[in-house]
């Protein structure tokens, strides 16, 4: 099979054309023969359209892929709170069936009191337990008077309860001994 001269090949990847110059690339011969390049300007338009068709499928990829993850990610956390959550309530349950075993137990075995307790409550019926205190009513009634201490007393008596070796100090006051030095002023900072 013979190629035709004016098809595109993988040497030559744009069409062949005969032209006043000799054989050439069609955009070229375009480009020559107006002075312009306008069939490689329209190719630039359609690459530039292209791109920015891909890029605004990509932004929108962008979005519902950020969307997703999002979602994914909330429906990760309510999961994660929903099983802290049912695991909580099967514990509470299961403490709960364990009170409930221990409480029928319980109930189940007879109380047995004391001998003594038995015959105690056995000969006194229960009373309600109550303040058995006295609670004035508001009636009058006659109040006992008070002794009023004698004041000679208080000033003989002025050491009250102090300890023996206390009580009898000497009249005179012993003076201190010794000698008291100043501070040195190294150590304070004056």
């Amino acid at each position: 099979m013979t190629q035709d001269p004016r098809l595109p090949t993988l040497e030559h990847p744009f069409e062949m054309i005969d032209t006043p110059w000799g054989q050439m690339e069609a955009w070229r011969a375009s480009t020559m023969a107006i002075g312009t390049m306008g069939a490689l300007a329209q190719v630039a338009a359609i690459v530039r359209n292209d791109a920015a068709e891909l890029e605004k499928k990509t932004v929108a990829l962008d979005a519902k892929r950020h969307a997703v993850l999002n979602t994914v990610n909330r429906l990760l956390k309510f999961m994660s709170r929903v099983d802290a959550l049912t695991s909580r309530v099967e514990a509470l349950e299961a403490q709960r069936k364990a009170d409930e075993a221990t409480q029928r137990k319980l109930d189940e075995e007879p109380l047995t009191l004391p001998p003594d307790i038995q015959e105690y409550q056995a000969s006194t019926p229960p009373e309600p337990i109550g303040d058995e205190s006295h609670q004035p009513g508001g009636e009058l009634h006659p109040v006992a008077a008070k002794e009023e201490p004698s004041l000679d007393d208080d000033l003989t008596d002025n050491l009250g309860d102090l300890p023996a070796e206390l009580r009898d100090l000497p009249d005179p006051a012993p003076e201190p001994k010794g000698s008291v030095l100043p501070p040195p002023t190294a150590l304070f900072g004056s």
